[in-house]
């Protein structure tokens, strides 16, 4: 009795002692396949898992996840292929459009300009213009964004004096803003110096006014100040009771309230988007109960 006893405790063991070497390998190739696809995640799902160094049962896992990666990754590059053609293909339209639509306008703004017409003529020109100012505008954006998403243009850093880029600019904003009545509050530190792109720059200051122009009521600010975040750029303008201004999607392309009825793009604040992204600047935009509409740009300290 005892002899079978001691058998059984010995076939147990050498059972307990397969089961965890089993155990233990089962674990190490586990730990394996773990690092191996952390390997591609980090390579973009570039690198395949190599199966043939695992057990049957985690082989095959290799193998459906190197299959799915591989789907996914052939899609990935067909659509980076197909936006990159359709980038392309807006580039050169909005180019082609620009240069008639420059003197097109130009021309009927002389017109406006001599006088020369009279009555419901005139109402007709001011349509006109308005009407090529929005595709103007709406060419001028596209091909801006084609160019971003395409990589054609490389980022050129160099010091900017943003203080003096947004009291040159604002020069630019003083008419429109007295002939609707509009109060500047303006809290603009001298001698701000940011690391950015003269052209990036100048775009988003430019976008951010053409967009305060669109809504504006009773007042327009602007404050420039260095904070322990970054340097902070924000403009902001009062609207009125009409507008319902969603805060969380004006950064969305083609992105208008409801209630909007002046021409524009809904592009100019992607791009303003687009370019912080690019400065490695963080922009936000926030409305509050009082209807002050207002957008905050925060650039990286300049060291």
């Amino acid at each position: 009795m005892e002899a079978v006893l001691i058998t059984v405790i010995v076939c147990l063991l050498v059972l307990l002692i397969a089961i965890v070497r089993r155990y233990r390998l089962l674990l190490s190739e586990l730990r394996s396949f773990a690092r191996q696809v952390e390997k591609r995640i980090d390579d973009e799902y570039n690198r395949p898992v190599r199966v043939n160094v695992f057990h049957s049962d985690i082989a095959e896992l290799a193998v459906k996840l190197n299959e799915h990666t591989d789907a996914k990754r052939k899609l990935s590059i067909e659509y980076k292929r197909s936006r990159e053609q359709l980038n392309n293909i807006v580039s050169g339209i909005s180019h082609d459009f620009r240069t008639p639509l420059t003197a097109s306008l130009g021309y009927l703004q002389m017109i406006e300009k001599n006088g020369l017409l009279e009555g419901k003529n005139e109402e007709y020109l001011s349509i006109a213009i308005n009407k090529n100012e929005y595709l103007k505008e709406l060419s001028d954006e596209f091909f801006e964004l084609s160019k971003l998403e395409n990589g054609q243009e490389e980022v050129a850093v160099e010091n900017l004096n943003l203080s003096n880029m947004l009291s040159d600019a604002l020069m630019e904003q003083y008419g429109w803003m007295q002939e609707r009545g509009i109060t500047p509050v303006l809290s603009i530190s001298d001698g701000i110096v940011i690391e950015g792109n003269t052209v990036y720059v100048a775009r988003i200051i430019q976008n951010l006014f053409s967009n305060a122009e669109k809504y504006a009521v009773r007042r327009m600010g602007v404050t420039l100040a260095e904070t322990d975040k970054g340097v902070e750029l924000s403009v902001f303008n009062d609207t009125d009771d009409e507008t319902d201004i969603d805060a969380d999607r004006v950064f969305d392309p083609f992105y208008k309230p409801a209630s909007r009825k002046k021409g524009g793009s809904g592009l100019g604040l992607y791009v303003v988007k687009c370019l912080c992204e690019k400065l490695g600047a963080r922009v936000t935009a926030d409305i509050d109960i009082e209807g002050r509409f207002s957008i905050a740009i925060i650039f990286p300290l300049n060291r």
